[in-house]
């Protein structure tokens, strides 16, 4: 099934275009769209032809960090239904998890992933696995504009502790260390990192039976979708998580999923990744989660991701942040005696 984008993604990005002053209306007549169109709340667009979209926005306008000023150019009402009900949660936790599950109606070969191992949480974004990778400009659009509804929901600007970009870094930097606080390219995943406190903050104008109303709602638009079921790489990776402290070996895992060794690597290698990739993965996200619970010492949470020695789990961690554990440590001490982020 192919991966669609909602045109409604697309508005923000529009409307930065024509405060330029560029050629709004020639940029979506391409796929034979008008600035009406980007009204019509049931019209979705191919990934490729929204990808494409996007890298001509960066050339028209010639910014390489038009989804930063884009997520700027954002309008309460742009993202509809899901816009309204994060709006409505209690607190920037239950907003962020909210729009995870919801994030389909925007664009539904993408997903984020609400990890929490306090005193730090991390938003991850995966892409499916037969999908091309997102523009990189789509990428920070997204965490941009989260940010931008964080900011109105909690009456003041809101900054994470740091954004971790897979895609290479620009020449200016400029822009994303000030939409970001710091910003981390050539990274393993797409990832944005909070305080875990953070996610505790009130918004303002949370309405539960308005909150129950909208939910309903969405869930009711994310049916129509008719979205696939999870991949074999996302059955792969939750059996991976599951299997972590024994190893997480292939042949555990192929077990746990009731396929041949054989079958598990050729049906990974269909989907573009492999059992080797997505250990790697799985481990990342735990190793820094867990480097933050000061309880734990860092021999225990090699053990925990199944290295048979700490050096191992030493030498992976540098491979993975170009710091040691105990870096990482204290940065996430640092952050949760200081700044918050969010």
């Amino acid at each position: 099934m192919r991966a669609t984008c909602s045109v409604q993604v697309l508005r923000p990005f529009a409307r930065y275009l024509a405060r330029l002053g560029r050629d709004r209306d020639s940029w979506l007549a391409r796929f034979g769209l008008t600035a009406a169109a980007l009204d019509e709340r049931d019209r979705r667009l191919p990934h490729a032809h929204a990808m494409a979209l996007l890298r001509d926005a960066v050339v028209l306008s010639g910014d390489r960090a038009i989804g930063l000023r884009a997520a700027r150019c954002e309008e309460p009402g742009d993202f509809d239904v899901m816009q309204y009900a994060t709006a409505n949660c209690a607190s920037v936790g239950e907003a962020l998890q909210l729009a995870a599950r919801l994030l389909a109606l925007a664009h539904d070969g993408i997903a984020l992933e609400l990890s929490v191992a306090p005193p730090l949480a991390v938003l991850q974004l995966r892409v499916r696995s037969d999908l091309a990778p997102p523009e990189p400009v789509a990428i920070e659009f997204l965490f941009a504009v989260l940010l931008a509804y964080g900011s109105r929901s909690v009456g003041h600007p809101t900054r994470p502790l740091r954004v971790e970009l897979a895609h290479p870094a620009p020449l200016d930097r400029g822009p994303y260390e000030e939409a970001f606080r710091e910003a981390r390219f050539g990274a393993a995943a797409n990832a944005m990192w909070v305080s875990a406190a953070a996610l505790e903050r009130p918004y303002r104008a949370s309405d539960r039976s308005l909150l129950q109303i909208l939910t309903r709602h969405a869930d009711g638009l994310l049916q129509q979708l008719a979205l696939p079921v999870a991949s074999f790489a996302d059955r792969t990776r939750a059996a991976i998580t599951e299997t972590l402290s024994a190893g997480a070996g292939a042949e555990r895992v192929a077990r746990r999923l009731a396929v041949s060794l054989r079958t598990l690597h050729r049906r990974l290698a269909e989907e573009g990744t492999s059992h080797g990739h997505l250990v790697d993965e799985v481990r990342r996200t735990q190793a820094m989660l867990h480097l933050g619970n000061s309880q734990l010492s860092i021999a225990e949470i090699a053990a925990m991701l199944g290295f048979a020695h700490p050096n191992g789990f030493h030498k992976a961690f540098k491979r993975w942040t170009h710091m040691t554990p105990a870096q990482y440590r204290e940065c996430a001490a640092t952050a949760q005696r200081g700044s918050l982020g969010l």
